[in-house]
């Protein structure tokens, strides 16, 4: 019966609101943050070029690319620097509307180019 009652407590303390946590949130108090500047020079050592740094869900969320010139976005640990989760960034994961022309499209998404006929012409309308 203890055993069956430990349980249940355990389980509604990991359901209590705010007490479960992501794997990707930090937390740690702003007194032992390392500065903005330590997180630049980190990502410098890494070879990085950054684009932004901000703060997201209580960690440094890092933008920028690789030393591959791979777009990427990173979060970071503030008290150790630590890398908590990184994610390359591919063309097709522009979430803010910004339109990629696909491989062997010309602009307007027209596939291998424009025709020589005027069927695809331009035209004003009257």
């Amino acid at each position: 019966m203890m055993k069956h009652m430990a349980a249940a407590i355990f389980v509604l303390a990991l359901a209590a609101p705010g007490i479960a946590r992501a794997d990707d949130d930090c937390y740690v108090s702003m007194d032992r943050w390392k500065p903005r500047e330590a997180v630049e020079t980190m990502a410098a050592g890494r070879g990085w070029t950054v684009t932004r740094i901000k703060i997201d869900d209580g960690c440094y969320e890092i933008r920028g690319a690789d030393e591959n010139g791979r777009a990427f976005k990173a979060k970071v640990d503030p008290e150790t620097l630590e890398i908590v989760k990184f994610r390359h960034r591919d063309r097709d994961d522009d979430r803010h509307g910004s339109r990629h022309e696909r491989p062997g499209t010309t602009e307007g998404g027209a596939p291998g180019g424009t025709p020589s006929n005027t069927l695809f012409e331009t035209i004003a309308r009257p």
